[in-house]
């Protein structure tokens, strides 16, 4: 099972010489403010937001 802080590990990927400099630095921008805002999201997840079957099931954990 995957875990939350196994997120922070993500590397970015190596993007082709041939693409545009400017372009490479917006799509790895990009990447980076989406992974934050996973690792937000997934750490701050509140159990009133999870159906009551996937509640159970975390509380078998």
């Amino acid at each position: 099972m995957a875990s939350v802080m196994g997120i922070s590990k993500i590397g970015l990927p190596k993007l082709g010489e041939n693409m545009d400099p400017e372009d490479a630095r917006a799509l790895r921008s990009y990447l980076y403010q989406m992974q934050e805002q996973l690792q937000y999201v997934l750490t701050n997840l509140d159990t009133e937001n999870m159906s009551d079957d996937l509640r159970t099931k975390l509380q078998g954990l």
